[in-house]
C-alpha cells in the first residue's frame, strides 16, 4: 500500500490533535457545580446560588436569589463562555411587579478562577426600571 504525501500529512495532523486533545482538556478549568455569592446594596443583602453546567467552553445554568431582610426571592437563567480560567457570563431574570410591567434584569459578569472553588470578578447590572449597578464580587463553590 502506497501512502501519498497528502494522506501522510493528514494522518500526522489528526494524530497530533488526538495526542494533544487530552492534554488541553486537563488544563481547562471546569466550573460545573453549585456556586454562592453575597451582595450588599445599602440595607439590602442578596445571596445568590447558581447551578452551573459546563460543556466544553459553554456555560449554562440557573440561579436563585434571596433578599434580606424582606425574604423576597427571584430566579433566572445563566449562559456564557469559559476560556481557560476566565468566565464571561450573563444572568437574566424577569420578576413580577404586580400591576406594573414585569421587571427584566440583566447582569453581566467577568471573572477569573482564583482556584477550583473560588472566582473573583466584576459585575454590571441593569434592569427595565433603569437601575444600573456595578462592583466586584467573589463566588465560592459549595
Amino acid at each position: 500500500m502506497e501512502i501519498r504525501p497528502i494522506m501522510l500529512v493528514a494522518m500526522l495532523f489528526l494524530g497530533g490533535i488526538c495526542l494533544n486533545g487530552p492534554v488541553l482538556a486537563a488544563d481547562s478549568a471546569d466550573v460545573t457545580g453549585t456556586w454562592e455569592s453575597t451582595y450588599s446594596f445599602g440595607p439590602v443583602k442578596e445571596v445568590m446560588t447558581a447551578e452551573i453546567q459546563q460543556t466544553g467552553e459553554n456555560i449554562l445554568g440557573s440561579f436563585s436569589v434571596e433578599q434580606s431582610p424582606s425574604g423576597d426571592r427571584y430566579s433566572g437563567v445563566i449562559f456564557g463562555i469559559m476560556n481557560g480560567k476566565e468566565l464571561r457570563v450573563y444572568y437574566i431574570s424577569m420578576r413580577d411587579q404586580g400591576e406594573e410591567d414585569p421587571l427584566l434584569s440583566i447582569t453581566f459578569t467577568e471573572s477569573s478562577l482564583v482556584d477550583k472553588n473560588t472566582q473573583r470578578g466584576e459585575y454590571r447590572y441593569s434592569d427595565s426600571n433603569q437601575v444600573s449597578l456595578s462592583g466586584t464580587y467573589e463566588a465560592h463553590r459549595v
